[in-house]
């Protein structure tokens, strides 16, 4: 998965004889490279279609995505979500229950 606005840097020709000075800039750039592959700058995710979502996050595996209303959430450890819901009432001979 690529960043959109991230672009590898171009990397210096080396010189016919060994110089010290080019392998010191080679060494920064790719510092740099790497310190942007590390960064923690969200992805851009242009045109990512999520469909299909479940409503329910229970049984998902943790950082699962699902859908709750208009919303899209993600599933973590910490997240408690009942696994189902039940109710009972009674009122003069009629019984209603949810499961």
């Amino acid at each position: 998965m690529a960043m959109r606005s991230f672009r590898s840097p171009p990397l210096p020709l080396p010189e016919a004889e060994y110089d010290s000075r080019y392998f010191e800039q080679l060494i920064k750039i790719l510092q740099i490279y790497f310190r942007q592959l590390d960064s923690k700058s969200p992805l851009d995710l242009e045109g990512l279609a999520l469909n299909d979502l479940p409503e329910n996050p229970t049984g998902l595996p943790n950082f699962s995505l699902f859908r709750q209303g208009r919303d899209v959430k993600i599933l973590l450890p910490e997240d408690a979500y009942p696994r189902s819901v039940s109710g009972s009432v009674s009122l003069g001979s009629v019984s209603v229950t949810i499961t």
